[in-house]
């Protein structure tokens, strides 16, 4: 299962280089399993393969507080935020500011105050799902889910570009996102998910 999540990151990668898509100027470059591994251990949570592949493939975007957010989305809401951001998102959100239970953990950001977590409760069976986390959106502080799992959700990705679903304008290089198509595969690639069936 796991390999899948390196071909589909490897596919996507391909895939945006190939269409000389901007985004990836801005990702920093991998960061060994090992280090991944520290900082989940030292926030007590299990560590798992799919996350530290996905930090082995790039360590998030660089100063994204500092550039344009279509510029820098990989898909709807979802900038990748480097890891040690994303630890310090957490320790804000979870034990400053209370926004969200302390199994999740936020991987992306929408720059404005959404994330997508990955709920990393091993005794839930949502354990390795991903999570919408969005008063806005959901009109409620609960977060709701959205991906099967990280792998899903780079499949989903990687199938909405590849049918354009998702592609970077020509004119100020922002993310530009067909609602529909997006729906379609979401629904049909993430089966235990609530969000795109109820939204």
């Amino acid at each position: 299962m796991m390999d899948k999540m390196k071909t589909v990151l490897k596919e996507l990668e391909i895939f945006l280089s190939e269409s000389d898509c901007p985004l990836l100027t801005h990702f920093q470059g991998g960061i060994s399993a090992s280090e991944v591994a520290d900082t989940f251990s030292n926030l007590k949570f299990p560590i798992r393969d799919d996350i530290k592949q996905l930090y082995e493939w790039k360590n998030g975007v660089s100063d994204l507080f500092k550039k344009k957010t279509g510029e820098i989305e990989l898909f709807s809401s979802g900038i990748m935020m480097p890891l040690e951001l994303a630890t310090s998102m957490y320790v804000l959100e979870v034990k400053v500011q209370k926004s969200f239970k302390k199994e999740f953990f936020p991987l992306f950001t929408s720059g404005g105050g959404d994330y997508i977590l990955i709920h990393l409760d091993e005794s839930k069976k949502t354990y390795g799902q991903l999570f919408l986390y969005s008063p806005a959106i959901l009109l409620s502080s609960k977060p709701m889910t959205i991906y099967d799992s990280l792998t899903t959700l780079f499949q989903t990705i990687l199938n909405i570009y590849q049918r354009g679903g998702y592609f970077f304008s020509k004119s100020d290089k922002s993310l530009e996102i067909d609602y529909d198509i997006e729906k379609e595969i979401s629904i049909k690639l993430n089966s235990k998910s609530d969000f795109w069936r109820e939204n």
